[in-house]
């Protein structure tokens, strides 16, 4: 929601991210150049902004003890990582901002079913955060899921995850703490769900 002390005046899009999938094209997110007014002060601000439909991380529990990692190769970082399975709402575009076409709920079962081969009969919403919000409105939508059942993955174009395997709750404790573990929306799920596992001994 914009804050009523601001005014927009002028937005370009300047970039859209499209990708190939296996339903055909799909428009990711926006990259804006915009300009607004503070009514306060009388200044005008531009600024880049990354518009995005938003993400849905997962917290895959095997049991109360083991939670499911994969070790996927990320271009920006050019390094394989230990992550959470995690994706993209599907979205439109609508008034140079990106719109969900879908709930959360379908985007983090369709998510964890994709890129580990599970399929969860439990989810539950944990918590919401900005990945960026200095530079982007994405926002992250946490799940834990439960009651998990193996099938075949089905990686998009473009995906390499190595490895799918679950990790006791004490050996992730031990990779965050020697640093093995660094991807943030990652990091966020662990701590809620050790935090929670602490609360339930």
């Amino acid at each position: 929601m914009m804050n009523d002390r601001f005014i927009w005046l002028e937005v370009k899009i300047e970039y859209r991210e499209i990708r190939e999938s296996g339903k055909g094209e799909e428009l990711r997110w926006l990259v804006n150049r915009e300009t607004i007014l503070n009514t306060a002060t009388g200044q005008r601000h531009t600024r880049s902004t990354l518009r995005h439909p938003g993400i849905c991380v997962v917290v895959p529990f095997l049991d109360n003890d083991h939670i499911v990692l994969m070790h996927q190769y990320r271009y920006a970082a050019n390094e394989v990582l230990w992550e959470l399975p995690a994706g993209t709402l599907e979205g439109r575009e609508e008034n140079s901002r990106m719109i969900p076409t879908e709930t959360p709920e379908q985007c983090a079962a369709r998510e964890l079913l994709e890129e580990t081969g599970y399929e969860t009969a439990q989810l539950e919403k944990v918590c919401e955060c900005y990945a960026m919000p200095g530079s982007s409105d994405e926002l992250i939508h946490l799940f834990f899921a439960r009651d998990l059942t193996k099938h075949e993955q089905s990686l998009d174009i473009g995906e390499m995850i190595y490895e799918v395997r679950p990790f006791r709750l004490g050996e992730i404790e031990l990779m965050i703490t020697r640093r093995e573990i660094r991807d943030a929306k990652t990091l966020v799920g662990l701590f809620y769900a050790l935090s929670k596992a602490k609360d339930q001994r």
